[in-house]
């Protein structure tokens, strides 16, 4: 059977074995290629086309690269000012906020959507950006100890420090909040991925899309071989739409990681049911 992957090259290296040092997964290809599940006919290397065009504009303003402030307005310019790209606070949830094509299309998206468009701009005219695992929020970092600038493209690139951060979650959190040097720190570019799927994930359960979940947690699952809720979640969901060859898989993988509990009953039988469906179906 083809891997579900065939077509997404970043994403399958990013499951892939330990990759070669210095390697870092090209998030805005990884986003487009999640992007793929719900358009297929989407072309990554078009959109990638037109974030490297703004990168481009962005260093043909920037003679000294070294002076960081200069380079994040700039930045800031030309994504928020000359092209309009805003946070959707309006409806925050509309999953089309997560697929990076819809935030190009529609310059309008949520934190981790505008944090990966605005890290590539950054990388591309050679800044060393990282992201920021927030609770409720994400955000970007450059730099280093007591020069470490935050920036916020949901609030059109603001910049931060460590007392603006708290304040910023604050505000989401309702109630004030002291964030540690941990939680402000660089964050490994597969939780970012992570993250993107996750939101995806929680919107579509939301509105009973099983079907549009189904690729989401299909990618979750990949990502978490040894997880149990995505597991258990990507096999009932591909049961409740009917796709019970689908269920297949994720439940032969549930049962291995929890073979010595109480649920590998429940298990087993419906892994029997999926199993004698599929087959009859074929």
């Amino acid at each position: 059977m083809a891997s579900p992957f065939a077509h997404n090259p970043e994403f399958r290296r990013l499951l892939g074995p330990q990759p070669a040092p210095g390697w870092k997964p090209d998030l805005a290809r990884i986003a487009l290629e999640i992007a793929t599940d719900a358009y297929p006919s989407l072309d990554p290397d078009a959109y990638l086309a037109r974030v490297d065009a703004l990168a481009e504009r962005v260093r043909d303003r920037c003679a000294d690269l070294g002076r960081l402030r200069q380079v994040l307005g700039q930045i800031n310019w030309v994504l928020f000012v000359e092209e309009g790209f805003r946070g959707n606070a309006e409806d925050y949830y509309d999953p089309r906020n997560s697929y990076l094509n819809e935030v190009l299309d529609r310059k309008t998206g949520i934190p981790i959507s505008l944090s990966v468009l605005y890290w590539r701009v950054a990388e591309r005219v050679g800044l060393e950006m990282a992201g920021v695992n927030l609770p409720l929020h994400f955000m970007l970092r450059v730099g280093q100890g007591a020069g470490t600038i935050y920036v916020d493209p949901f609030d059109g690139g603001t910049l931060l420090d460590h007392a603006g951060c708290e304040q910023r979650v604050a505000a989401r959190l309702g109630h004030e909040t002291t964030l540690s040097d941990e939680q402000l720190a660089p964050c490994p570019r597969a939780v970012v991925v992570r993250r993107i799927l996750r939101n995806l994930k929680a919107i579509y359960l939301q509105n009973d899309d099983y079907a549009a979940a189904v690729p989401v947690l299909r990618r979750l699952a990949a990502l978490a071989p040894n997880d149990p809720e995505e597991l258990r979640t990507l096999a009932m969901l591909c049961l409740q739409i009917d796709r019970p060859a689908e269920a297949i898989a994720p439940l032969e993988a549930l049962l291995a990681t929890r073979a010595a509990t109480a649920e590998a009953d429940t298990v087993q039988t419906l892994l029997r049911l999926a199993r004698r469906e599929a087959a009859r179906r074929n």
